[in-house]
């Protein structure tokens, strides 16, 4: 995942907990850092050895998944309804 000035790649989303610790995200297409396009969903594992994928410090390895739907839904969600929420409060204050 990466991103130059908030534009590209990010994960969000965090659910389906395994056993092993691993969870399921949601690779995301960002502009200014809120989510626009679904990728993909994967399943992140954290794991002691070598791997491709580092973040913070730590290693990951990451299975692709079918897209997580509910998880797409709940992201956009949280993240517009708390930009809405947020721009009506800013429009409430300025009256």
């Amino acid at each position: 995942m990466f991103t130059f000035n908030g534009i590209g790649t990010k994960l969000y989303g965090a659910t389906d907990r395994g056993t092993d610790g691993s969870y399921v995200a949601t690779k995301w297409f960002v502009f200014v850092y809120l989510p626009v396009i679904p990728l993909g969903s994967l399943r992140v594992i954290k794991t002691d050895s070598t791997n491709l994928v580092v973040y913070n410090a730590q290693n990951y390895r990451v299975e692709s998944v079918p897209l997580h739907k509910k998880q797409v839904i709940r992201t956009y969600l949280w993240v517009y309804g708390t930009l809405a929420a947020v721009m009506l409060l800013i429009s409430l204050l300025q009256r």
